[in-house]
């Protein structure tokens, strides 16, 4: 049955929150620690304090012993003389009594002379023929006392009486009161403090603990263990300081790094990732897809920051997947979505030429539908000999071909600037990224044009690789850029397209980030008489230095 108390309680204390459990523990051991500190304490202080009165009254003694008024008075047994000695010798002392004896224990002195010419009580057996003085405790005529007894020796050296002299044990009971309360007093403050500490730690600990139980932080531990294994991104997580506090599996295979992912825990980030700048600076700052190279890798990284209630952020946890697995899907989408556009675009024109040829053929304007057919083939067949001529690259020339149909269906003109030739794409970008530049360029001059009621609805494109850059120019008569958003207008998130709520402000970034990669420049100037010019000059072979993009008036 004492054992089965025994587990009862202790199930109930693992109940107990464990903020309030070590608060329980951290005062149970001040309590006991200041127990046996307050014990150690008062045995010392015993020790002390008895042998401190062993010693002062053993010292009395003999000083009154040694007396030669007191010898001569103890020679002559003159108890009266004694008296007076004695009084003499007790102002100003703190021992309680004298008694004196003959050499025959006979008492010629005491405090109550009715006691006089009785045999002195505690008498060692031998002690006077000896000589011997000796400590003695016991109850005595005047009470419980602590005595110490020495000879009284005449100038021969012969024993001819002895003095006792008495400590009451009550005072000495109030000499140790006058010590232990104030000593206790010091250890109810200083319990009452380790009580207050114990409180504000186990305050503490709930705190750094977030409130939650160790079992409780050990199940989050072990869901951030199997999250990060299974996230297919690589997940990098670091303090302020730049030490790597998480880094999962993915993320090693992609950097190269061979070794157990605990080995890299507490190294700093640069020792790992080259270069590491995406991970230290402006910390504080959350960054969305980001191009990037680690280890010579290019990626897509994303910055989260992780807060800990201060100021200033406690660190910061990176997300990255690889730019050829992005560009994979990019260029599976921007295909599809290619497809899409062609096909809106055929199915319109084919309605409206279903509906013309209809009209015409009903009327019986055979001559005019051929005209209609032979003219229409003819255009198209232009462009396409065109393109196919001038632009090497197949999906930029085919991205060419769509949006020159998809301004058609909008009511604009996409024209391509005589000239316009394309022999291989610059070094450091390849066909999507490229169409995806040429591309958003073109979809952001359509969108101006529609909404400026005054344009000519005319969209001019150059696109040029003579000389040692690859030029492409996209000139529009839309609304243009306010001047307002002219010094922000590449950064992420900021978009003209005010009324559109699906717009993401991406395109330009997007665009900065492959020209800036390969080191080239992209600019923006006001078209005459309205509308914008973007310029993009990207050099053929890659610069050593990263290039940035700026903003120039006409």
């Amino acid at each position: 049955m004492p054992g089965t108390e025994k587990i009862g309680v202790l199930r109930l204390f693992q109940k107990i929150a464990f903020p309030l459990r070590i608060f329980l523990l951290l005062l149970l051991v001040s309590t006991l620690l200041i127990a046996a500190l307050g014990k150690y304490l008062t045995a010392s202080f015993e020790d002390y304090l008895l042998e401190h009165v062993r010693d002062m009254a053993m010292n009395q003694a003999r000083i009154i012993a040694s007396n030669d008024s007191l010898i001569t008075a103890v020679k002559n047994r003159d108890s009266a003389h004694l008296a007076v000695i004695v009084g003499k010798l007790s102002t100003g002392s703190d021992f309680d009594y004298v008694v004196i004896g003959d050499s025959h224990s006979i008492r010629l002195f005491h405090p109550n002379p009715e006691k006089i010419g009785y045999p002195m009580q505690w008498t060692k057996p031998g002690a006077l023929e000896k000589g011997e003085s000796y400590f003695i405790t016991g109850e005595g005529s005047i009470g419980m006392a602590m005595r110490a007894k020495t000879p009284i020796f005449d100038e021969h050296g012969k024993v001819i009486g002895v003095v006792s002299l008495g400590y009451l044990v009550s005072k000495i009971d109030s000499w140790r009161l006058d010590f232990l309360l104030p000593l206790a007093g010091v250890f109810v403050v200083i319990l009452i403090v380790l009580m207050l500490l114990s409180w504000l730690f186990s305050s503490h600990i709930r705190r750094q603990m977030l409130g939650m139980e160790p079992r409780q932080i050990a199940r989050v531990v072990r869901q951030q263990e199997a999250l990060f294994g299974s996230v297919f991104e690589g997940l990098i997580a670091v303090d302020s300081d730049g030490l790597i506090t998480a880094i999962n599996r993915n993320a090693r295979k992609m950097l190269g790094l061979r070794s157990p992912g605990r080995q890299w825990l507490g190294k700093p980030i640069s020792d790992v990732v080259h270069p590491a700048s995406f991970f230290t600076e402006k910390i504080a700052e959350a960054r969305q897809d980001v191009i990037c190279t680690f280890n010579g890798l290019s990626v897509i990284a994303n910055r989260g920051v992780i807060h800990s209630g201060h100021a200033a952020p406690a660190g910061a946890i990176v997300s990255f997947r690889s730019k050829d697995e992005i560009s994979t899907l990019n260029a599976q989408l921007t295909q599809i979505k290619q497809y899409v556009e062609s096909l809106r675009t055929l199915r319109h024109e084919h309605l409206n030429w279903m509906s013309t040829l209809s009209g015409l053929l009903q009327m019986k304007e055979y001559d005019r539908v051929l005209e209609m057919v032979k003219g229409e083939s003819q255009a198209q067949q232009e462009l396409i000999d065109y393109l196919r001529s001038e632009i090497n690259d197949r999906q930029v020339a085919g991205l060419l071909f769509g949006k020159s149909q998809r301004a058609r269906e909008l009511g604009l003109v996409l024209n391509i600037v005589p000239g316009s030739q394309l022999s291989a794409l610059p070094e450091g970008l390849d066909s999507t990224e490229f169409s995806a530049i040429v591309g958003n360029l073109l979809d952001n001059a359509f969108d101006a044009s529609l909404k400026n009621s005054r344009s000519n609805n005319i969209v001019e494109l150059y696109l040029s690789d003579e000389g040692s850059e690859v030029i492409i120019e996209v000139a529009d008569q839309g609304c243009g850029v306010p001047e307002t958003l002219r010094e922000a207008i590449f950064e992420q998130g900021v978009s003209t397209k005010t009324d559109n709520k699906d717009a993401h402000g991406i395109g330009l970034y997007l665009i900065v980030s492959y020209v800036s990669r390969c080191g080239g420049v992209i600019t923006l100037e006001d078209n005459q008489p309205s509308g914008s010019l973007f310029s993009v000059f990207i050099p053929k072979v890659k610069k050593s230095n990263d290039a940035t993009y700026y903003d120039s008036d006409c």
